[in-house]
């Protein structure tokens, strides 16, 4: 698969966001929230998982994981866009949303972004996350 859309993407991006270049690609970054772009393929269908830092929220206790993977239960039973929590390497709650990055552009893409991070700090707000 040729990844130069993809590629044009991120650089749009660049234009748009702060960002900095690591050895496994771009991060960027939307007020405090770190955010990294991932494409994948497979068996002909493309898409990107938008890993958003959620660096206000921590699932260091048992009681927040418990909550975290009840949020991981309702947004599957609620929407058909690929959405998770993950925690990082460094146990930081990221949020994972998956999308079709050949028919977006940089604006939609960083609305999308944006309106994510809003929708998901109230929710994890509200659960006391």
């Amino acid at each position: 698969m040729n990844y130069a859309k993809f590629d044009d993407l991120t650089r749009d991006l660049s234009s748009r966001r702060p960002s900095k270049q690591f050895p496994d690609g771009p991060v960027f970054y939307f007020n405090d929230q770190p955010v990294r772009l991932v494409a994948g393929e497979m068996e002909g269908v493309h898409w990107m998982d938008i890993h958003i830092e959620l660096t206000r929220f921590r699932a260091d206790t048992l009681q927040a994981a418990k909550k975290v993977l009840i949020a991981n239960r309702e947004m599957g039973g609620s929407t058909p866009i690929p959405t998770w929590f993950a925690l990082n390497d460094q146990d930081q709650l990221i949020f994972i949303n998956r999308l079709d990055w050949r028919h977006i552009s940089a604006k939609i893409l960083e609305d999308h972004i944006l309106r994510c991070i809003d929708q998901m700090a109230s929710a994890l707000q509200s659960e006391g996350v």
